[in-house]
């Protein structure tokens, strides 16, 4: 359908020029953007940065967060066949420097005066030799031009202009310069943002993002008459959030960018049938939810927890007969054919009682805009009981799976069989298996590491060969990292990181991310981090709620003084952490399936202070390794508190 990626918004363009593509919403007003208009602007950016320069297979360096004008700056950057190296605004000078020495990056594009304020505090002599031109998206006529730059700096506003003018004598450009892009020109190059260690340069080409919007488009199953609209708040610069763009763009999608603030309230005004989503923003809903719940009265709220018991049931069944299920082990088909026949029986039964459950949770509907048709949860893991429980409420939500290196689509569930506990299943034209570590493959319900082969590969790292080497193999497949199980009927399951296994004393292998997952469940608990490697037991690094935190220490009667914090915003008060400890083997117990080993056996409290770029990615997961860097002196601190209280 298409030939690269730059087609897509050319073909869009011409059949739906008065669609609305892109709305921006400001503090006292919005402004919208047609199809028409995004290639006009892309046109004259095109000619704009041609004019200074920017030509085929030149490394941009583009630190900008989402807005209307990256996503017209990454279509002119492929037309003119250059090399896009993104990141976003608040990405630190430390590590805009790495990434721009290291892609060997020749021009930049910033976002503001403020941001290139600090980058000239980092940067050297050298670094900006190396840069030939420096492109600023927001005009600030104040702003003056250091000497370093004097002649390099140039404003978006002029940049449009003398394009648009370039451009207008050109009205062949954009199709001119499509012709000249093939599938496998590369497109950009996206340093991972990761959870240890300096990041790696994946190498993507038109072809990879290609087959995203091929194969992940029909699941989505976006009708281009629909005019269908979607929020978006991820950064755009992220392969999760960027394929999706392309996605809805092949659609004639309405994208509005919102913010992880402005988020639910941009849900309620502007009513989107499809979002994409990571599992942090339903565990955020889900706390809200669960106290809100909780205020009702005592007989309004048993009544919905019947509701939500029988339509979970209802929709299990339902599922089951249309093959989506969970078994770990191969049955006998009389086995199978006996299940089934109860599922059938009991999806009948409960049919009512899953009609009045529809009509009981239109008001949960109703938060998230009342029109939402579908919305995928990627960029981590969703646990089974926000998986369940929003599905059950009639929220749509579509699990799916993939990394940067896949552009980044592996697997996924679908609209008609959406599986609660599962991964999904491979996108079209892409092979998926789970290795032993001899690389056999394994059986059904055996733990093992998932590898991939398919056009959405990425070519690999740049400038880093013996990176590639350790994921890539001459055959095409990709090691993941990532460890799963496959059921039954196919569908895999994955269940954690290769790297983030914790081995102790004893010889027991820990998946961490399943723990974690459950004691967030708690209101208390934000964010969870396991470690134990090599010790005993496991111990948990904890961020805990701030207003539930203010609220449990009214109810022991403290005042917010008596929280006492060490350094680091670590919570120390006895009465607090007692509860806390509680909560957290309350979840994570024999009863809720774990085993003894599994348990945990102490807690470090912290205020919620986790912020992106720091303890958190852009897609909102913990960095696991800068948290246990930042806890290490108060997790041994504790360790040496119980040693010495045993020792009395």
């Amino acid at each position: 359908m298409y030939a690269n990626i730059l087609d897509i918004v050319l073909q869009t363009a011409g059949a739906y020029p008065d669609r609305v593509s892109h709305k921006i919403l400001r503090a006292k007003d919005s402004e919208t953007k047609t199809y028409r208009q995004l290639l006009q602007t892309i046109e004259a950016l095109a000619a704009g940065l041609a004019r200074h320069g920017v030509s085929r297979k030149d490394h941009v360096g583009f630190f900008v967060n989402n807005r209307f004008e990256w996503i017209a700056t990454d279509f002119a950057l492929m037309a003119l066949g250059a090399v896009s190296v993104p990141r976003g605004s608040d990405t630190t000078p430390g590590e805009v420097q790495f990434i721009f020495r290291h892609s060997d990056s020749r021009f930049m594009i910033l976002e503001n005066t403020g941001q290139l304020t600090e980058l000239l505090e980092k940067f050297d002599n050298a670094d900006w030799d190396r840069c030939e031109k420096l492109f600023l998206m927001d005009d600030d006529p104040a702003f003056i031009t250091p000497p370093v730059l004097e002649g390099k700096l140039h404003f978006y506003q002029e940049l449009i202009e003398t394009g648009s003018a370039a451009a207008s004598a050109d009205p062949d450009l954009l199709s001119r310069l499509s012709r000249q892009i093939g599938p496998e020109d590369l497109l950009t190059i996206v340093y991972t943002s990761g959870t240890t260690g300096n990041p790696k340069g994946v190498m993507l080409n038109h072809a990879n993002f290609l087959q995203n919007v091929h194969a992940n488009t029909p699941r989505l199953e976006i009708d281009p008459e629909a005019a269908e609209t979607s929020v978006v708040m991820l950064p755009s610069w992220h392969v999760y959030e960027r394929a999706f763009e392309y996605c809805a763009a092949s659609t004639a999608m309405t994208i509005v960018y919102s913010s992880a603030k402005r988020f639910a309230a941009d849900l309620a005004t502007e009513k989107p049938e499809v979002l994409i989503t990571v599992p942090r923003i339903w565990e955020s809903i889900y706390q809200k939810l669960i106290k809100a719940l909780g205020q009702l009265p005592a007989g309004k709220r048993a009544i919905l927890f019947f509701f939500i018991r029988i339509n979970t049931a209802f929709l299990n069944s339902d599922l089951y007969v249309k093959g989506g299920y969970i078994s770990l082990k191969v049955r006998s088909p009389f086995r199978k054919g006996l299940t089934r026949v109860f599922h059938s029986l009991r999806r009948g039964f409960l049919y009512p009682g899953h009609k009045m459950a529809v009509k009981l949770f239109k008001p949960f509907k109703e938060k998230v805009g009342g029109r939402l048709r579908v919305a995928t949860s990627g960029a981590g893991a969703l646990p089974k009981y926000l998986d369940e429980l929003f599905n059950t409420l009639g929220i749509t939500v579509v699990n799916a799976y993939g990394m940067t290196e896949c552009a980044p689509g592996i697997l996924s569930r679908t609209v008609g069989c959406n599986t609660f506990g599962t991964t999904g299943i491979p996108f079209d034209n892409t092979e998926v298996q789970v290795r032993r570590e001899d690389g056999s493959e394994t059986a059904v319900g055996e733990k093992g590491i998932i590898f991939v082969r398919g056009p959405q590969v990425m070519q690999g790292y740049y400038k880093n060969p013996e990176a590639t080497e350790k994921v890539l193999s001459p055959e095409g497949w990709l090691n993941t990292g990532d460890l799963a199980v496959r059921s039954e009927n196919g569908e895999i399951i994955v269940v954690g990181r290769i790297k983030d296994t914790i081995v102790l004393m004893g010889g027991e292998n820990v998946e961490p991310e399943l723990i974690e997952e459950k004691m967030k469940e708690s209101i208390y608990i934000d964010h969870a981090v396991v470690v134990g490697q090599d010790r005993k037991t496991l111990s948990a690094i904890v961020a805990v709620n701030e207003e539930e935190l203010m609220r449990l220490a009214a109810e022991l009667k403290l005042s917010p003084g008596d929280v006492q914090l060490e350094g680091d915003n670590a919570i120390t008060h006895e009465g607090i952490l007692e509860v806390l400890m509680k909560e957290v083997n309350s979840y994570v117990s024999k009863e809720h399936g774990f085993k003894p080993f599994e348990f945990v056996t102490k807690i470090l409290a912290v205020r919620n202070d986790f912020s992106v770029g720091k303890e958190l990615t852009q897609t909102l997961k913990t960095k696991r390794q800068y948290i246990e860097e930042r806890y290490r002196h108060l997790m041994n601190q504790l360790q040496e508190d119980i040693r010495k209280r045993r020792g009395k």
